[in-house]
């Protein structure tokens, strides 16, 4: 009396196909990339609506000029961020050195609108500094992962290997005695 289904397989013949190591952990990384950027997105979306029903119908209570400077910038800011999400996570479309000088730019633009926005209009900005806030915490979690990626793909690749009797041995006379001084 025996059955089949107390028969054992040998390892690595199951029925189902053992998942490939990091597979999982990419898929995460894809997905909380999409969210990271989709946050940004978000923000820049509401901040151009914000700037666009400000022009349409100002507030009367509020300071038009410093508010147009405010939230040209920061506006600016947002957008350049959603960018540069863009850039570092799904759609490499800037060299290096590009996406460094397009960084610089965002973040003064942004500090100098925050700053502007509070020195002169005061309270009647903290919507718009609590979106920068929440934009620039996604933005730099997805440039953690970006340096942690490209860190890793550094190391990934082989460095060039001298071949053995290609290496340059120390000179004869050039090496020097135990305890003692060169001769």
């Amino acid at each position: 009396m025996s059955s089949n289904s107390n028969k054992q397989q040998p390892a690595g013949q199951g029925s189902s196909p053992a998942p490939h190591p990091g597979a999982g952990s990419r898929s995460i990384r894809s997905f909380s990339l999409l969210v990271l950027v989709s946050v940004d997105f978000i923000v820049a979306v509401m901040m151009v609506f914000s700037f666009a029903r400000f022009v349409i119908d100002p507030d009367p209570a509020v300071k038009a000029g410093p508010m147009y400077v405010v939230l040209a910038l920061t506006t600016s800011a947002a957008l350049l961020m959603f960018l540069m999400a863009l850039n570092a996570s799904f759609f490499p479309v800037m060299t290096p050195q590009r996406a460094r000088d397009v960084r610089l730019v965002m973040w003064t633009v942004g500090a100098t609108g925050v700053v502007t926005g509070v020195l002169t209009l005061g309270g009647s900005i903290q919507g718009i500094v609590m979106r920068l806030l929440v934009a620039t915490i996604a933005f730099v979690f997805i440039r953690v992962q970006e340096a942690r990626l490209d860190r890793a793909r550094r190391i990934g690749r082989p460095e060039q290997v001298v071949p053995v009797d290609k290496k340059t041995a120390p000179k004869p006379g050039s090496r020097q005695r135990r305890g003692g001084r060169k001769r």
